[in-house]
């Protein structure tokens, strides 16, 4: 399993167990909910691995923007065809082509890269993400982290970090045109409020 030290997150192997024939491209645009240029802030819905599919309904009909899922998986697949227009984020880092499959065999119609794989690497991870019409989304923790998501070209980034003052600090010199998304771990209604018109997405728990 791959771990992510900064959150103490251990994600599971990358279930491979599917028919890559069976894959079609996404027909949901992802960076389309998300890009706000920051006048709103689009709520994308965490959906948990008990009931998704009664959850995700529930959610869009009050009006998400776009589900997440933490990993591929059945979850994911049952969240993701609860509805036909509302997008859905595969949060588990992708780190091969078999991730990228696997994602969007499991309904994602984008995707998380970190920002710390060689700049070719993140290309390659990247580019196979948009041959099955899946937003590739560079995954930073800090400053630095967004400076070389911008520098590989990330049209969109995901800054997960403690607070909403960490996420300010970190994303002053952002330019417009790239789309932020904040996860807060527990982010309630006062950390929302803190960074509407600093973010375009916000990561919403259950």
């Amino acid at each position: 399993p791959s771990v992510d030290p900064d959150a103490a997150v251990v994600y599971p192997p990358v279930m491979i167990d599917f028919d890559a024939s069976s894959i079609v491209p996404s027909t949901r645009d992802l960076l389309q909910v998300l890009s706000t240029r920051r006048k709103s802030l689009a709520v994308v819905a965490l959906i948990g691995p008990e009931k998704p599919a009664e959850d995700a309904a529930r959610l869009v009909d009050q009006n998400v923007s776009a589900l997440a899922f933490s990993e591929p998986g059945s979850a994911m697949q049952l969240g993701a065809r609860a509805t036909k227009t509302v997008p859905s984020l595969c949060l588990m880092p992708i780190e091969d082509k078999d991730g990228n499959l696997a994602a969007r065999y499991w309904g994602a119609d984008g995707v998380c890269i970190a920002v710390d794989k060689s700049e070719g690497e993140w290309d390659r991870l990247a580019k196979g993400a948009r041959t099955m019409r899946m937003l590739p989304i560079a995954m930073a923790r800090d400053a630095e982290g967004i400076e070389a998501a911008v520098k590989a070209g990330a049209r969109a980034i995901l800054l997960r970090v403690a607070s909403a003052l960490a996420f300010i600090d970190a994303t002053k010199s952002v330019p417009r045109n790239v789309t932020i998304v904040v996860e807060i771990e527990g982010a309630d209604a006062d950390v929302l409020r803190a960074v509407v018109g600093k973010a375009d997405a916000a990561i919403v728990p259950p």
